[in-house]
């Protein structure tokens, strides 16, 4: 009697233990999944809440310095600095911002990130305000350059000409920047890197256009109406144009790229040139890699 008890026991306690190994083989990669996810995630929101301050810093910069796109690329340079510096001093803190994209130790560097997987999109001035005719208010400055006058605004007509918004509203500098992240944390960054691409995808002809098949975009029943209506199709990188770099690795063939969006607006605290005072990027601002001016 005790012996069939014993063996009846032993029999259930082996059936439990199978249970529960299956149920832990079940549960496992779905929480691994749920874990690894949770840290992409604080990483991710990290750095979109690092991007909103280095967006903000380029366009202060730039309010200062003609709207140029060499100071917005330092303003970006400086505000994603955290994200990627980290040293013991002061001194190696700024030689690593100022390393550039050959970093002795392989780390990824600011400067790096910001010349390889950004693109920056003047929101306004348009285009069209520097010109010095068809309602535009440029106006040649002693270097023979265009630019919108800063002075004086609340003299200046404020009606609107073909530049399509006043002399007032055109000394607002806007940006939006777009940013490729790389996604750090294995088995879910490639899972994650795939949503972006499929919200961030084009359609063939490369145009943002949201009513047709081959582009399935999440955002495009309120993006895509505001960018069309706004004269932007075809200035927002699509996930390829972005994340396959600029001489450096390509995110977007291995699907590790999360595409970041920030805004930024201040007022102009100088007039807003046409061309980059800086000779060395005068050929990047607005070339529409580094920089689209639609």
């Amino acid at each position: 009697m005790l012996s069939q008890k014993a063996n009846s026991s032993r029999f259930y306690w082996k059936a439990v233990s199978g249970q529960a190994m299956t149920e832990f083989v079940i549960v496992i990669p779905v929480l691994i999944l749920l874990i690894f996810g949770t840290v992409q995630i604080a990483f991710i929101y990290s750095a979109k809440l690092t991007l909103n301050y280095a967006t903000f810093q380029a366009a202060r910069l730039a309010a200062v310095n003609h709207g140029s796109y060499s100071s917005m690329r330092r303003g970006l340079i400086r505000g994603l600095a955290p994200l990627y510096t980290s040293a013991s001093d002061l001194d190696d803190v700024a030689d690593r911002i100022r390393e550039g994209v050959n970093s002795e130790d392989g780390l990824r560097d600011a400067q790096s990130e910001v010349d390889g997987y950004t693109r920056i999109i003047r929101l306004s001035p348009r285009a069209a305000a520097y010109s010095d005719g068809f309602g535009g208010y440029g106006v040649e400055n002693s270097e023979g350059v265009l630019e919108i006058p800063n002075d004086n605004l609340m003299y200046r007509s404020s009606s609107s000409g073909g530049a399509g918004a006043n002399i007032q509203d055109s000394n607002l500098l806007k940006i939006r920047v777009q940013y490729c992240y790389r996604l750090m944390v294995p088995i879910v960054n490639k899972i994650i890197g795939s949503l972006s691409e499929l919200n961030n995808r084009r359609a063939p002809s490369d145009y943002h256009r949201y009513d047709t098949v081959g582009d399935p975009r999440f955002s495009d029943r309120n993006r895509g109406y505001v960018d069309d209506a706004a004269s932007l199709s075809g200035a927002m990188a699509s996930y390829k144009q972005l994340c396959q770099g600029r001489g450096g690795e390509q995110r977007d063939e291995d699907h590790t790229g999360f595409v970041l969006t920030s805004e930024a607006i201040v007022r102009m605290q100088t007039p807003a040139r046409e061309v980059d005072p800086d000779e060395e990027f005068e050929s990047v601002m607005c070339n529409g890699r580094h920089m689209v001016c639609p």
